[in-house]
């Protein structure tokens, strides 16, 4: 008897879900019944009159596609399985490439920054700030990052055709580089200065392991006794939200870090904890650097815990979240909006420097990173 009441309530359970379901489709079809028609119209023209015929789940996916697109959101975009397996890699820090971080500046340009030190890109000259023209022959022309990065991607020992533009040269350079396994280290670290002992920390990204990496970084610099620290986020255009939380950490005490607001304007405030090191610290920053590193910026900023010298950072104020889907592909949309702790919204804006500097000079010298040893140098004598 028990079971029966069991059974009878899984049947009313997945009948109401079932109702609900239809009642839902159905308001949508009636409030929305001129789109509706239209895309049944469309499809049902495209497949009995369209000189090039496709099949029924790539005009679905192309329907997803544009539905994320029609939102005007540069930064949200459906993401077919191949794309999001990228991606997935490249939060994970490990995939066969050639080593190169790619981001999409103004009018479309895809423009490498900061080849991986070692890489199979560094080892063949590709220098931060080439134009992506043409990758394996296809130009770049209305191509989009996840789309060049996918192309870039590949089984380790193959080979990559490139070609970039380089200003400098006012020329087109082509390059024929061999894929190898990419383990992404997302922090360098050395001494830079003696007497005082000044440590400098290179961030180039937030991924699945760069906490763990920032630790073993800033215990070295506590090891080595630095009386000043640099960290560089120049050329860093984010990543994972909690790597940028967690790093945060690292250097604030009970403050906050981020608030973040989402599509019903709820609030949230996320607070660093005890604090690892106090040691004074300056904060490079130039135009790429984005996202994650700008609310790491805006945290160490905002709670007078570090200078800022460089360059008006990006502005990209905005948070996205993944969402996986049945057909292996993703859904990546923006989900949430962020303010720094004195509750500046920075998107479009960017973050303004403590000390303007513009770099490089000329000579090619980092007037930058002479800045920051400048600074740090007064505070610690």
């Amino acid at each position: 008897m028990k079971t029966n009441k069991v059974i009878a309530g899984f049947i009313y359970f997945f009948a109401g879900l079932g109702l609900l379901v239809c009642l839902g489709v159905g308001y949508l079809a009636a409030t929305n019944w001129t789109g509706w028609s239209s895309m049944v119209s469309v499809l049902g023209l495209i497949k009995a009159e369209s000189l090039f015929p496709s099949p029924v789940d790539k005009l679905i996916t192309g329907a997803t596609a544009g539905m994320v697109d029609s939102l005007g959101d540069p930064y949200s975009k459906y993401l077919t399985k191949e794309q999001w397996d990228e991606l997935y890699l490249q939060l994970n820090a490990e995939f066969g490439g050639i080593g190169v971080y790619v981001v999409e500046m103004e009018g479309g340009r895809l423009t490498i920054v900061s080849p991986i030190k070692g890489t199979p890109a560094e080892k063949a000259g590709l220098k931060n700030g080439d134009i992506i023209t043409r990758i394996d022959g296809k130009s770049t022309y209305g191509m989009n990052q996840d789309d060049a990065v996918h192309m870039m991607r590949g089984e380790p020992g193959t080979t990559l055709q490139i070609s970039v533009y380089r200003a400098e040269l006012n020329r087109e350079l082509d390059f024929s580089i061999v894929r190898e396994i990419i383990n992404v280290p997302s922090v360098e670290d050395r001494i830079v200065g003696e007497a005082p002992a000044i440590g400098y920390i290179k961030l180039n990204q937030f991924h699945a392991r760069s906490t763990d990496e920032m630790v073993r970084a800033v215990n070295t610099m506590t090891e080595k006794k630095v009386q000043g620290l640099i960290l560089d986020l120049r050329d860093n255009g984010g990543g994972d939200f909690q790597a940028a939380l967690a790093i945060a950490d690292l250097f604030l005490g009970d403050a906050a870090v981020v608030s973040v607001e989402d599509a019903r304007g709820y609030r949230t405030t996320h607070k660093a904890g005890a604090g690892a090191i106090n040691t004074p610290l300056i904060l490079l920053v130039n135009r790429n650097s984005a996202s994650a590193a700008e609310i790491l910026a805006g945290a160490l900023q905002d709670n007078g815990r570090a200078l800022l010298v460089g360059e008006k950072t990006f502005g990209k104020g905005l948070v996205q979240t993944v969402f996986p889907l049945t057909d292996g592909g993703a859904l990546k949309l923006t989900t949430n909006k962020y303010f720094t702790p004195k509750g500046t919204d920075i998107n479009a804006i960017g973050i303004m420097p403590d000390h303007v500097v513009a770099n490089p000079d000329p000579e090619g010298q980092d007037m930058q990173m002479e800045r920051a040893m400048e600074l740090l140098r007064q505070q610690v004598k």
